[in-house]
């Protein structure tokens, strides 16, 4: 590993983490992905919502209590056992998905269960509102049940259009391929708008995650649907983590496209970007 590698690898890339449980498999894969994410030197805030107040729909999974405790105790102990510093909240309002979206402003990165697994995934990613949605301005980790615990060496796809804003989405896949040691991949799907021309964007992205890890990033260009270029990418790589942005164009189609599709569908962890405010 080069020192400017090694130089990364001390330092989190997020450094303060929201992490929500709600006690399944998907959220203890989330509570292992918060503090892998979190060593050295990061701290993670695990938050129980238990929604007791909430409609019938909120109330079906809702966490009573002492549940609730449970389940932030545990989180914390796996946070200890990592070195990381740890803190738990039992948040009783409601409604559970805007309570978390608004307690993730204050911190660097959300993370959850994938809905698959996870009740509390399912309300946020599946079934936030459109004005909840369009608060959505910390990037979100929805990690998948199968999260082993560690990132290390693990593959790393980012998906960029080439357009304003996937610089930062590039940087940020970068910083965490450095810090981890892992290999990237850049995954540009062709649009009407880069067709029929070089994209010199991609040609710059291609060029500053070489810099970010010196011979472990290639750059695949493909076309056809955006989403299912992404998924067969991460399959193709065994990837951890998929990187992309979410556009929130109009209010539920944010998710409601690429980004709910990669999520749904991805057989790995996925880092969702807000676009820039």
């Amino acid at each position: 590993m080069s020192d400017s590698t090694s130089s990364m690898a001390d330092s989190p890339v997020f450094k303060d983490i929201l992490c929500a449980v709600d006690g399944s498999k998907a959220s203890a894969a989330a509570v292992k992905m918060a503090a892998c994410l979190a060593a050295p030197g990061g701290r993670v805030t695990f938050l129980a919502v238990t929604g007791l107040k909430g409609s019938a729909q909120n109330a079906q999974g809702a966490i009573s209590p002492s549940h609730a405790e449970a389940i932030v105790d545990t989180a914390k102990l796996v946070a200890e056992k990592a070195g990381v510093e740890s803190t738990g909240i039992v948040d009783p309002n409601r409604p559970t998905s805007e309570v978390i979206l608004e307690r993730a402003r204050d911190h660097d990165l959300l993370v959850i269960g994938a809905p698959a697994g996870s009740w509390l995934g399912e309300l946020i990613v599946g079934g936030v509102a459109a004005a909840t949605l369009s608060q959505f301005t910390t990037p979100m980790l929805v990690v998948r049940e199968s999260f082993d615990g560690s990132l290390q060496g693990r593959h790393i796809v980012v998906a960029s259009d080439g357009l304003d804003g996937s610089d930062e989405i590039v940087k940020l896949a970068g910083d965490l391929a450095s810090n981890q040691g892992s290999p990237v991949t850049l995954l540009h799907v062709l649009g009407a708008e880069s067709a029929s021309q070089p994209n010199e964007k991609i040609e710059m992205q291609t060029h500053a995650l070489e810099q970010a890890v010196p011979g472990m990033s290639d750059v695949c260009t493909e076309s056809g649907k955006a989403w299912e270029a992404i998924v067969a990418a991460a399959k193709r790589t065994d990837a951890a983590i998929a990187v992309l942005g979410s556009r929130r164009l109009h209010g539920l189609r944010a998710l409601g496209s690429v980004s709910r599709h990669v999520v749904y569908d991805a057989p790995c962890s996925v880092l969702l970007l807000p676009p820039r405010q």
